[in-house]
């Protein structure tokens, strides 16, 4: 099942409470439906959930019932009302003239309440909605060929601060999200807690592993870098030691210079933990700058 199919089964699941938002969800399903017309009502859906949601719903909205049920293919289930008195009835409750043909405007006069509003997008969701899941990149979209009446939901959103962008996909017109934030608040405000918590989950792991990466990315680097430094240190040292022996150095740095030579594999913490008696980190540093200093200067004597 996909994550799409998941959320819209976890909607299904949510009970509705009031006749209002009953209504509103139904409002919003039928206006992103299949078919919404003065003639046909054709809600079509491969969620066997949904399937199952939408004539209780339609009875409680509007003491309709379902005339036909259609399967096709790819378990799709085509759900109509095409009997002419509970279209007439449908139309009038959502505030529409059955007698001229359907234009597709938003009644907000149906959603004026938080919850029917919720509910009225919930509707939207389970007849146009798709999510990409966790795993994907974050996309939340609702479709419809009906251009003003996308726009009309979007100025809806932007009223309740869920704010979607705006596309067109041929002659489709879609309201979409592409960040986790939006997607989550509109999930949530639906009612897909569960969806919009798997999201969540899903950005907080994302942003750990990034994290862990980076660290890694650079502990890795200041590895790489103490390695090189070593043995830059360990190469002037031995060229110095076979130029000019052990005297070029001061005898205070012998021990310092052994414990080099010794354990090309210690990082500066660790040499200087070594070190008797111990430095810190910052004086080890030091005198080995002092003796990487000696030894270039000896061997560059050397050479002139």
């Amino acid at each position: 099942m996909s994550f799409s199919a998941q959320t819209k089964t976890e909607l299904c699941a949510i009970p509705v409470s009031r006749d209002c938002c009953a209504v509103a969800e139904a409002y919003g399903l039928l206006l992103f439906a299949h078919t919404f017309s003065h003639t046909e009502i054709a809600v079509v859906t491969a969620n066997e959930a949904l399937a199952k949601r939408v004539p209780p719903l339609l009875t409680r909205a509007f003491s309709a019932s379902i005339q036909s049920q259609e399967k096709g293919a790819g378990g799709r289930v085509t759900l109509k009302i095409t009997e002419e008195k509970q279209l007439r009835r449908i139309f009038s409750k959502l505030g529409y003239d059955w007698q001229y043909h359907m234009t597709y405007h938003l009644n907000r006069n149906i959603i004026e309440d938080d919850c029917c509003r919720a509910a009225f997008l919930r509707g939207v969701f389970l007849a146009a909605g798709t999510v990409a899941g966790p795993d994907k990149k974050i996309h939340l979209e609702l479709a419809t060929s009906h251009h003003a009446l996308c726009r009309e939901v979007m100025s809806l959103l932007l009223d309740m601060n869920v704010n979607p962008k705006f596309a067109m996909r041929k002659t489709v017109s879609l309201l979409y999200w592409k960040d986790e934030a939006g997607a989550e608040d509109f999930l949530t405000l639906i009612g897909a807690q569960h969806a919009a918590m798997e999201l969540m989950q899903a950005k907080v792991e994302k942003q750990l592993r990034n994290k862990v990466n980076r660290r890694v990315n650079c502990e890795t680097a200041n590895l790489i870098k103490a390695s090189n430094a070593a043995a830059e240190q360990i190469a002037v040292i031995h060229q110095a030691l076979n130029k000019g022996g052990w005297e070029i150095f001061p005898d205070a740095m012998h021990a310092t210079i052994r414990l080099r030579l010794e354990h090309p594999e210690m990082s500066l913490t660790e040499l200087a933990a070594q070190s008797q008696p111990p430095l810190s980190k910052p004086g080890m540093s030091h005198r080995l700058k002092r003796i990487v200093a000696m030894a270039k200067a000896a061997v560059q004597e050397e050479h002139t």
